[in-house]
């Protein structure tokens, strides 16, 4: 493993809650038992609103049915073939139980398949297990997938660590998916593992969504890494976490996470922070020994800790990975690095290796990346003051690691605030035609969060024909919606977004799956 310090400066019964929106075909699912998932704060670090609010006066506003009739499920475009007519619907498969996607992916083939995490109840101690559904390109739940249309593995049991977000289909049709997990192996002088410390962990699924033992430890399909050791830092607990998976060539899989800072601090002390790392494993899940030595490159930037997010392989096998950090003087700052196939900084990209500069004054958040020919777009958020709201943030890095001061309509960067309450983008994707797709959860008042999915043109400007201000709301049902996760299909013709419908505290979440069409 190798630091780098530039010049600068993670057989059950289950139940799932579903909202699908479909062009064409009517969406069913199975009922099944009980399941639900963490708290409401999983992976958010704003907080959860606790009642519901109508509308925004900007964007576009698309409501829900709430039907619990699996035969209501499937809404369509109107007759006129309006994508925004295209209502979500709630089916409550389970009415007392949490149950979240965070990841999603395509198959050469066109079907989608989604991940997340399900639990016995909606307290946040409950065990959480990893689900993996499986739909058709119009989101249609394939109940010939794992039992009734969902594949359910209990990865880490115990407590409500176990998180999944990534998910690749190998060329095989082998599905692999990412997260982090509960630490469960003894400490080195044999004392129990600490309740926080956590893992990395892999997961292959067959093609029919029964677990591939052939795949990491023998008999499990599953790969731990525990990338470092777990380590209380004043107030906080510092430990490994994972955020991106992609697929490589060769099938090779590419995760983005953090691990606890190692290595002399730059003021002599012990360091307290994190580090972004990049892991490289082959496809049946052994480490890449050829990507920097023991397939995992970490990046150290002065010492202040890391928050990874996206991952992205090209198709030269470098990789770029995106995240932020906050500095001395709690600003926080996007970060972009750029690493050769061989897990070195490719210093031909920013300085040496990574962009990272102050864009709002206050804070710039990047959730996701996605290329844009060369180049490459950001969804994330930010603000320049105490005194503003978040509002989403996409960026445009050039293909040299400097940013595009042309993109967007505020001098290098676009902006999109809802109704100046706090809005946060979650992922991004590029449609064939170079548009944007952004999604996350704007909120049009104070107490309520909606899911929201904004289109940019090609230069980062609001695309006013996907709805008024480039965006449009979805009122899931819940008070706290968002959407984590979205994917083109490989036609190019519809793009699938998940997240959850977000209940109060003491409620039940619900899965989402919303699928649209291009226009193209």
């Amino acid at each position: 493993m190798r630091s780098f310090l530039p010049r600068v400066a993670t057989s059950l019964t289950l139940s799932l809650s579903l909202v699908f929106a479909c062009e064409s075909e009517e969406a069913t699912t199975t009922p099944g038992g009980d399941a639900a998932i963490a708290d409401a704060s999983v992976g958010d670090s704003t907080a959860q609103p606790t009642q519901d609010a109508g509308a925004n006066a900007d964007g576009g506003s698309v409501g829900t049915d709430a039907s619990s009739d699996a035969s209501d499920a499937g809404a369509t475009a109107d007759a006129s073939g309006d994508a925004a007519a295209i209502a979500p619907t709630v089916v409550a498969v389970s009415a007392t139980a949490h149950d979240r996607f965070f990841g999603v992916t395509y198959d050469p083939q066109g079907n989608i398949f989604a991940v997340g995490v399900l639990s016995s109840g909606t307290d946040a101690a409950d065990d959480l297990r990893t689900v993996v559904a499986k739909f058709s390109g119009a989101g249609v739940l394939d109940t010939t997938f794992g039992n009734s249309g969902y594949a359910v593995l209990n990865v880490a049991p115990g407590g409500g660590g176990e998180v999944m977000r990534g998910i690749v289909v190998q060329s095989t049709g082998k599905i692999v998916v990412a997260g982090t997990v509960e630490h469960t192996a003894p400490q080195a002088d044999g004392a129990a593992p600490d309740a926080r410390d956590r893992d990395v962990a892999l997961v292959r699924f067959n093609a029919n969504g029964t677990p591939d033992t052939t795949f990491g430890t023998a008999a499990t399909g599953v790969v731990i890494l525990d990338l470092s050791d777990g380590e209380v830092a004043g107030s906080t607990y510092l430990a490994d976490t994972q955020w991106g998976l992609a697929l490589g060539a060769g099938d090779k899989l590419v995760v983005s996470g953090a691990v606890r800072g190692t290595g002399p601090s730059v003021d002599g002390g012990v360091r307290a922070d994190t580090d972004f790392a990049v892991v490289r494993l082959e496809a049946n899940g052994a480490r890449d020994n050829t990507f920097d030595g023991d397939g995992v490159a970490t990046l150290d930037i002065g010492n202040l800790s890391a928050s990874p997010r996206s991952v992205t392989v090209l198709g030269d096998g470098s990789v770029v990975m995106s995240g932020y950090m906050r500095d001395a003087n709690s600003i926080v700052s996007p970060v972009v690095f750029k690493l050769t196939a061989a897990g070195v900084l490719d210093t031909t990209f920013g300085v040496g290796g990574i962009y990272n500069e102050v864009v709002l004054q206050s804070v710039t958040e990047v959730y996701g990346t996605a290329p844009q020919g060369n180049n490459f777009v950001t969804a994330g958020y930010g603000r320049n003051g105490s005194s503003e709201s978040t509002d989403w943030v996409s960026l445009r890095i050039l293909g040299d690691g400097g940013r595009d001061l042309t993109y967007g309509a505020d001098g290098g960067h676009a902006r999109i605030d809802v109704a100046g309450e706090t809005d946060n983008a979650r992922a991004v994707t590029v449609l064939p035609d170079g548009r944007i797709v952004i999604v996350g959860g704007g909120r049009p008042t104070a107490a309520n969060s909606d899911g929201m999915i904004a289109m940019l043109t090609p230069a980062g400007l609001p695309d006013t024909t996907f709805g008024p201000g480039g965006y449009r709301l979805y009122d899931l049902g819940g008070t706290a919606d968002f959407f984590w996760a979205t994917a083109v299909a490989p036609d190019g013709k519809r793009f699938a977004s998940v997240g959850v419908a977000g209940a109060p505290v003491s409620g039940d979440d619900d899965a989402v799956l919303l699928v649209l069409p291009t226009g193209l």
